[in-house]
């Protein structure tokens, strides 16, 4: 009988997109990476040099991919790409600017980023419990696949989408923020998960020093 091995998981969140310099709500919707933003992929591809990876795995929308491709650069490490890595739909609220948004909806962002209610969700967007639900189908998916030889993976995806995870799984009910690149890592055991970093950015500032 094959004992399963210790996986660890890097979630890596975008680089810095258009939608993120202007303020706009970027959810489903997409933008291409600034120069700031590209990067910002490379740089975090080079503090992460030094570690092996088995494979890695992205969101479907663009800026992840792009943003997993120059952080990969020239490592031959596989890439799949899984749309249940997308960032929480956002709805009718989509690429409008954070300022119309406050104008047209009062405080309906302030009340969704509140984390009081986890099934709240913009109209014809989708919640907190629903965004975790297809996140952590597509986690155990990734970490069945590994588990038999174990190893390190990394998750290209989205700030509120690893944020909403990680809340979720260590059954805390506050939200603490990914900037673009920031690496969040994760293990998991025969059942049992353990946190190792939350949003740490030292991955990305490293290779910023090269």
């Amino acid at each position: 009988m094959t004992v399963p091995k210790k996986v660890t998981l890097y979630f890596v969140r975008h680089g810095e997109t258009q939608f993120n310099v202007e303020r706009r709500m970027q959810g489903f919707c997409d933008s291409p990476l600034t120069e700031k933003g590209i990067a910002q992929a490379k740089a975090v591809g080079r503090g992460l040099a030094d570690i092996e990876f088995k494979a890695a795995y992205a969101s479907e929308s663009q800026r992840v991919v792009d943003t997993a491709n120059y952080a990969l650069g020239v490592r031959t490490i596989p890439l799949s790409t899984d749309a249940r890595l997308k960032e929480m739909n956002f709805g009718v609220l989509e690429s409008l600017l954070f300022t119309d948004i406050n104008a047209q909806y009062g405080i309906l962002l302030e009340t969704l980023f509140s984390l009081k209610d986890l099934h709240l969700s913009a109209p014809e967007g989708e919640s907190y419990v629903q965004l975790f639900s297809r996140t952590n189908i597509a986690i155990k998916e990734i970490i069945k696949k590994h588990e038999k030889e174990g190893g390190n993976i990394l998750v290209f995806s989205h700030g509120v989408t690893i944020g909403n995870y990680l809340m979720q799984l260590m059954k805390i009910n506050k939200y603490l923020h990914h900037d673009n690149c920031s690496v969040s890592v994760v293990s998991y055991l025969d059942g049992n998960f353990e946190v190792e970093r939350l949003a740490d950015t030292s991955f990305r500032e490293q290779g910023t020093s090269f």
